[in-house]
């Protein structure tokens, strides 16, 4: 049905879960920042916002760049992922504290944009070195549905815990599915 021939299983089944995973906590984690943004700063500065998260993006993209040259992908990607998981731990110890000062939530909305440019192009970078180019061109579709599949349970999964575990606690979620 999904063309999956020997040897290729383990790797298309791996990398649909890491893609699912990774949107499934973008999808929980940008409606909290969303909702935290609005609520404590309001509509009127998202163009501020989205001014930051431009000149941040430039930055980190530039020192992305310069660190992709001297240290491995795969250690890129674990470090990536132990700091995306220490910031989701600093924003919601922070919360827990009931923390209201302005750069906070500016810096979660930032955070949370180039947590989902940097998590989803790590992603496509280590796909092309896992599969070759007749591989993508059969395995790309089935494990981009990771993506999708992960964006609807991840929105559904918000919708239905944001009431009974509270918008903060959400990022415990996120965490978890990061770990």
């Amino acid at each position: 049905l999904f063309d999956i021939r020997e040897g290729e299983d383990r790797r298309a089944a791996l990398m649909f879960s890491y893609i699912f995973l990774v949107i499934c906590s973008l999808l929980i984690v940008k409606p909290v920042r969303n909702s935290l943004f609005l609520t404590h700063i309001g509509i009127e500065q998202l163009p501020v916002a989205f001014i930051l998260v431009a000149i941040v993006a430039a930055l980190v993209s530039n020192i992305y760049s310069r660190l992709s040259k001297s240290i491995r992908l795969d250690q890129l990607i674990i470090s990536t992922f132990f700091a995306s998981i220490a910031l989701l731990f600093f924003f919601r110890y922070f919360l827990y504290l009931k923390y209201q000062q302005g750069w906070f939530y500016y810096a979660l909305y930032i955070w949370v944009a180039i947590f989902g440019v940097i998590t989803t192009s790590q992603f496509w970078l280590l796909a092309n070195y896992v599969f070759n180019a007749r591989e993508a061109k059969r395995l790309f579709g089935l494990i981009g549905a990771g993506g999708i599949s992960g964006g609807i349970f991840g929105g559904y999964l918000t919708k239905f815990l944001a009431p009974v575990v509270g918008t903060h606690n959400l990022l415990l979620f996120c965490i978890l599915f990061l770990s």
